[in-house]
């Protein structure tokens, strides 16, 4: 039994959401693998997990990294409605990438109703500052807007990645609806009467 890790308590699914070619499986794989892909071929989802700590506790996340290609709009509604928290990306070197991020917003408040959305706002390729057409700020406005974190990241460096999803565990937890307490149920003593009478 030595060596064995438990699993931890808390087990989260998050999904990555944005646009093609965005770095969704650069971050995925500089977080959970420690390397940065060279080439990334294109697939409709590939899954990832890593166990981090969070506020001192062990949480699993298992990362579905989604295909931006629009034709998969089916497959992506279902990770919307069943997944604990996302991270939505954008380049920073795309204009329309940004853009595209709103009305995914939008459909992900559809598709889950009253139900919080705990996510991440995230400016990809922050290390190519010749090639920006988001600024910084435009960012922060929009994460603004939606009560969000918001961060710039590079994978290629690892710069910020894990704090990603640090702040995405920390949304998950902040939006769970509280934990109701069972009902105390008195114990056998606390039922019995203190005078019966017989007869």
């Amino acid at each position: 039994m030595e060596g064995l890790l438990l699993r931890p308590a808390k087990c989260y699914r998050v999904v990555l959401l944005g646009s093609v070619a965005v770095g969704k499986t650069a971050l995925a794989t500089q977080f959970a693998c420690g390397r940065f892909p060279e080439r990334c071929e294109p697939s409709v989802e590939e899954l990832f997990s890593k166990v981090i700590e969070v506020n001192r506790t062990p949480a699993l996340l298992e990362i579905v990294d989604t295909v931006g290609a629009e034709h998969l709009v089916t497959l992506k509604d279902l990770y919307i409605r069943n997944s604990d928290g996302f991270v939505v990306l954008y380049s920073v070197c795309s204009e329309a990438s940004f853009q595209a991020v709103r009305p995914l917003r939008e459909r992900m408040g559809r598709l889950r109703g009253s139900r919080a959305v705990p996510l991440v706002l995230v400016g990809t390729k922050a290390d190519l500052d010749a090639e920006r057409q988001v600024l910084t700020a435009q960012g922060r406005a929009l994460a603004r807007e939606w009560r969000c974190p918001f961060l710039e990241v590079t994978a290629k460096s690892k710069m910020m990645v894990d704090r990603v999803f640090t702040q995405v565990v920390r949304e998950m937890e902040a939006l769970a609806p509280p934990v109701q307490e069972a009902p105390r149920i008195p114990n056998a003593l606390e039922m019995w009467p203190a005078e019966r009478f017989i007869g």
